[in-house]
């Protein structure tokens, strides 16, 4: 097996939540040397080749200042998302229902439904806490055990469904059951509030809010005959998320030391629910983040604007992941645009900007494949469909940077399960790192 698919296995296995996937992410890298840096404390003068990170909940931003003020040089940027599709619980979820415990769960971003059910289900999230000092404090819950399952309806019950298909109405047939209201405690607090005060040591009365999903417990594994595939959950978009941080890593160990250009990676949170948060594309932190750096560099000028000045000689690489063809829905891709699975990377193509691809940019990422010996695919959705969208369009009119989409092929995207090819996560990271250090 290749290693950076092994990699991607163990990445993907440590992130059940966008805040275990920045917290992971940000592990890798401070392992590497990466120091972690406080968003509310100034940025003092930082040395040529310094590497830092910050982390906000579940988005990180990770980078190494090149030898050129960025005002001249600009920046290299490689950009993902750490959210994936899910079931995320309600502030008060306890139900009990014909002698049922459940969980009362909201649908984040557009889920395939019908893959959640019968699956092994635990809950993984953040967790706000009363501090043992005084104040609020967050820890990251993560519960290796099937607790919760999401049953189907027997056939028998449900004789029409494979001839008229399976119709979910998300509030009343999604509820997970977690066990019998006879086993329950029916005084004090519910099984949720248990449940997490057990794991995290803390009284259940300290405990003041969460933000937590359901994810499947199984772990990530190889499949296929020669174990060419990756069988895993929130491939879509933790898979782009570990690649620009092995392309990170990589520049990093490059003995030549850093690049003219400062390359950064920015991992967002909350791209499948529109990214109109603190930590998603269409805030401001990478922004501020960008003109932090460009004049904390040591020869940056007394100018201003010097991030206006850097975004033209900058260069986004916005990795999502891509529509692979798939060989029992074939009619549904363009006839001319079919990317295939272990076939490389794809550049995502919309005439009206639900990529942010230009001919320029294409050809930018096309020719870092042609010096990698990486072949290089492309994709546009038929003209008959409507065209999904990624964080590129969004950053890239915020920052006013040029921008490529790209992604690795994949099947089953926003399944509880997804596929993608063992063979295209190490040429994917190789152009990423390029494209870094160009």
């Amino acid at each position: 097996m290749p290693a950076s698919a092994q990699g991607l296995l163990q990445f993907v296995h440590a992130a059940p939540s966008p805040h275990h996937c920045a917290a992971e992410a940000a592990r890798l890298l401070q392992a590497a040397g990466f120091v972690v840096m406080d968003e509310s404390q100034p940025f003092e003068t930082l040395p040529v080749g310094h590497k830092g990170l910050v982390v906000r909940g579940g988005a990180l931003i990770a980078w190494i200042l090149g030898e050129d003020a960025p005002e001249r040089a600009g920046f290299n940027l490689v950009g993902a998302h750490t959210d994936s599709p899910n079931l995320r619980l309600k502030p008060n979820p306890e139900l009990r229902r014909e002698g049922w415990q459940q969980w009362g769960v909201e649908v984040y971003g557009g889920a395939l439904l019908h893959t959640w059910f019968d699956r092994d289900l635990s809950v993984a999230g953040l967790v706000a806490h009363r501090a043992p000092g005084g104040g609020v404090t967050t820890s990251l819950l993560r519960v290796d055990r099937p607790i919760a399952r999401v049953p189907n309806l027997a056939i028998h019950l449900n004789r029409g469904v494979n001839d008229e298909g399976f119709k979910v109405n998300a509030q009343q047939h999604l509820p997970p059951v977690l066990g019998l209201t006879q086993d329950a405690h029916h005084d004090g607090p519910g099984a949720l509030q248990r449940l997490v005060a057990e794991q995290l040591d803390v009284a259940p009365d300290d405990l003041l809010g969460w933000d937590l999903g359901l994810f499947e417990v199984n772990p990530p594994t190889l499949g296929g005959l020669s174990e060419e595939l990756i069988f895993a959950p929130r491939l879509d978009n933790q898979a782009s998320a570990y690649m620009a941080v092995e392309a990170l890593l990589d520049l990093n160990h490059d003995k030549a030391g850093p690049g003219r250009r400062t390359a950064v990676i920015a991992l967002y949170d909350h791209e499948e629910c529109g990214s109109l948060t603190t930590s998603g594309a269409d805030s401001a932190l990478l922004e501020g983040l960008l003109e932090r750096l460009a004049l904390a560099h040591p020869q940056a000028s007394a100018a201003p604007g010097p991030l206006s000045r850097a975004a033209s000689l900058s260069l986004l690489v916005s990795a999502d992941m891509a529509h692979g063809v798939h060989p029992n829905y074939a009619d549904r891709h363009e006839p001319q645009h079919k990317p295939a699975v272990n076939g490389g990377p794809v550049i995502k193509i919309n005439s009206n900007n639900r990529y942010a691809t230009t001919g320029h940019t294409a050809a930018i990422f096309a020719a870092a494949c042609a010096e990698e010996a990486v072949p290089v695919q492309r994709f546009v959705t038929r003209s008959d469909l409507p065209c999904g969208t990624t964080i590129g369009p969004i950053a890239s009119a915020r920052l006013a940077i040029p921008t490529v989409d790209v992604g690795n092929p994949m099947l089953s995207m926003h399944s509880a399960r997804e596929l993608c090819g063992a063979r295209d996560v190490e040429p994917m990271s190789r152009v990423m790192a390029r494209l870094l250090r160009r």
